[in-house]
């Protein structure tokens, strides 16, 4: 099963962040990140939307309890060989080297230049191509994903059309387009 680092930019956004957990949970890739990840995500989250720190400690304590594997600790020295056009982001590539991840999933590619991470084997993708890209590979497993994700939600609960048209909203037209074919699975 393909690793796959979720960027802070991905994590910070609820919806796509559970969208992702639950398609990882049915099978589809297996999820990474590092207590850098978490801190920067959460601490984003409290300066945009004034979260509770509670809440955001919540969030991350249900992840981390339903991937009791995801959390990987960067090696000093892999953090310092690494040169990005935002030295800040050198811990997620450091986290993806500690995982031995294939692909790093973030809002922010142009941060990681494939000249940096191609020989490292790793690729950087969006949440919607990183989704697009498992569907063509497993779509009965992200469409399993998809049904569960679509079930936890009770505050609105949806249709399978409404749900689509809310996963669209949340930036995943690419994926959304794709389910609507399988609509009747989810």
């Amino acid at each position: 099963m393909e690793t796959a680092v979720l960027d802070a930019s991905v994590l910070f956004r609820g919806g796509v962040r559970d969208f992702l957990l639950w398609i990882a949970e049915a099978g589809a890739f297996s999820p990474a990140w590092s207590d850098t990840i978490h801190e920067e995500w959460m601490r984003n989250r409290r300066a945009k939307f004034g979260d509770p720190r509670a809440r955001l400690e919540h969030a991350r304590s249900e992840m981390e309890r339903a991937f009791p594997g995801a959390n990987f600790v960067p090696d000093g020295k892999t953090l310092a060989s690494f040169h990005l056009p935002d030295p800040g982001d050198v811990h997620v590539v450091a986290a993806a080297v500690a995982a031995e991840a294939t692909t790093i999933v973030t809002y922010n590619g142009r941060h990681f230049p494939k000249e940096v991470l191609i020989p490292l084997g790793l690729r950087v993708e969006t949440p919607d191509l990183f989704c697009t890209r498992l569907i063509s590979e497993s779509a009965p497993i992200v469409t399993e994903g998809t049904r569960l994700h679509r079930a936890s939600l009770r505050k609105p609960p949806f249709n399978a059309g409404d749900y689509l048209d809310h996963l669209e909203r949340q930036g995943m037209e690419h994926t959304a387009g794709l389910l609507r074919a399988l609509q009747h699975l989810i």
